[in-house]
């Protein structure tokens, strides 16, 4: 059994594509169950049980994108042999879901990003180019997003971390990356999704793409109720949970000559990170620079042993 997890947050308009592509990969003889969570009332989702051609859970009132994952992979069937974590507008066919599925059995310790391109939805039509796994730089602003290209030579390959919209992983990798505090939910909204990779290399789960594992996603210009704050308090809980000191300070020197409210932000990050840390200290941190740190033909040069490392049971 195949475990989809998609969160909803007030797109109702996505929501009929989303099962259609779904009820699409059962009708081929995938099986499969949707964890919907939305941060409606549960019963004005209920409609979403009618029109599935699968077993449906349903969670509402979640505010947060990573409780919403946490909770969708802890309610997820026990059978389940991966967890495929989307959001409500993602185009996909199934064999894109029956390479990634082959992909992660070969690669059980990793946690598998997607091939993602600009998508119109619900049409799925392409209106953009292709990234293949994310970092970030501190150049030009605080936490600049940098898509990745991929290797010509290569059909998988490591990246530092994968957008926050699609990616899979085993239960097993859940399990221990929920042991050390799962997806970040201590913010409400929208928080700095692509920090789950940096904690799981962290955490010995290497990080990859597969670029033949094709979805397309819609890339809203607005999240509702997206405040400043939360953008900059998950960005420093990132960085004070998994970043070398000095790495950090210098992202943070950054970020104060952007004007962010630096102090407040770690005093946040402080309160509501401490026992993650803690746990964590048992894990050499990243070295920021190094981690983050791609050549002049924007190519990111993973550790050696990311193969191993992801081949192994977990």
């Amino acid at each position: 059994m195949l475990s989809f997890i998609v969160q909803e947050y007030h797109e109702e308009e996505f929501i009929d594509k989303m099962i259609a592509q779904l009820n699409d990969l059962a009708a081929e003889g995938e099986e499969i169950e949707l964890c919907f969570i939305t941060a409606s009332p549960a019963s004005e989702r209920a409609y979403v049980r009618k029109k599935a051609d699968f077993p449906v859970k349903i969670v509402g009132r979640v505010w947060s994108c990573g409780a919403a994952r946490n909770t969708g992979a802890i309610i997820a069937s026990p059978r389940s042999e991966a967890l495929f974590f989307f959001d409500c507008h993602i185009c996909f066919t199934p064999e894109a879901i029956r390479r990634a599925k082959e992909t992660l059995r070969k690669y059980p310790n990793a946690m598998l990003g997607f091939s993602v391109w600009v998508a119109d939805f619900p049409s799925c039509e392409r209106k953009g180019g292709v990234g293949h796994g994310v970092t970030f730089r501190f150049t030009k602003h605080p936490f600049e997003w940098v898509w990745l290209s991929s290797p010509s030579d290569e059909d998988v390959f490591a990246v530092p971390t994968v957008c926050g919209c699609a990616f899979a992983m085993t239960p097993q990798v859940f399990k221990h990356f929920y042991e050390f505090g799962g997806f970040l939910w201590q913010h409400r909204r929208l928080g700095w999704e692509e920090e789950h990779g940096f904690r799981l290399w962290r955490l010995q789960h290497p990080v990859i793409v597969d670029k033949r594992a094709e979805v397309g996603h819609f890339f809203k210009q607005s999240w509702k109720g997206v405040a400043a704050p939360e953008y900059y308090e998950s960005r420093v809980l990132g960085l004070y949970l998994s970043g070398d000191n000095e790495g950090c300070k210098e992202v943070l020197r950054a970020c104060e000559r952007d004007g962010w409210d630096v102090q407040k932000a770690l005093r946040w990050a402080r309160e509501h990170g401490a026992p993650i840390r803690k746990k964590l200290k048992r894990y050499p941190p990243l070295n920021l620079k190094r981690f983050l740190w791609i050549d002049e033909n924007w190519r990111w040069i993973p550790p050696a042993w990311w193969k191993k490392l992801a081949t192994a049971s977990s």
